[in-house]
């Protein structure tokens, strides 16, 4: 019998080997990926390839990026009319505004705010997609390029100097969070 706390009680086992002999004890089929070692494949579940494989389309980016702006432009436009005084009545009108017009108001603000920010996700991480995609490269001139082509088509309604500007100002803002993002 073995003296407590010798050697003999508890071997000493190396980190590779303590790895393999908790995959045994454990029956993991994984393997655990050991520096200096060659390991087999590491599998992976089938449902999970499909999760990531959804999780990365343009559909699915596109999508989230429309419901994520459209709750973030329904913030700005509750908090917007909330902190205006006048909202959109008549100032000069001796009736006071009543709490079914200010909700109106409300309402119609973040209607308004959720479908522009919405639009402008859809169309930004649609088009960074899209062009992430075709190039078969994920770095910063696509979203750069896809801030100018929003940015331009968002300001082409107010005429070409605006369009410029936009594709100006969305390429920058872009390129200065994408830089920002990935350090």
């Amino acid at each position: 019998m073995a003296k407590p706390g010798s050697e003999e009680e508890w071997p000493l086992e190396t980190p590779v080997v303590l790895i393999e002999n908790m995959q045994k004890r454990l029956g993991c089929n994984e393997f655990i990926n050991v520096p200096g070692r060659i390991s087999g494949p590491l599998t992976v579940n089938p449902i999970e390839k499909k999760i990531e494989a959804v999780s990365e389309s343009c559909t699915f980016k596109a999508a989230t990026a429309t419901v994520v702006g459209f709750a973030m432009g329904a913030f700005f436009g509750v908090f917007t009319a909330a902190i205006d005084p006048n909202l959109s009545g008549d100032v000069t009108s001796a009736k006071p505004q009543t709490a079914r017009d200010i909700g109106k108001e409300m309402w119609s603000r973040t209607k308004s705010y959720g479908k522009s920010f919405g639009f402008i996700g859809l169309a930004f991480v649609g088009t960074e997609c899209s062009l992430e995609t075709y190039r078969g490269k994920s770095d910063i001139y696509n979203s750069v390029l896809s801030g100018c082509a929003v940015g331009g088509v968002t300001g082409l309604r107010a005429g070409v100097i605006p369009a410029c500007v936009g594709c100006a100002g969305f390429a920058a803002f872009s390129a200065a969070i994408d830089l920002y993002m990935k350090g």
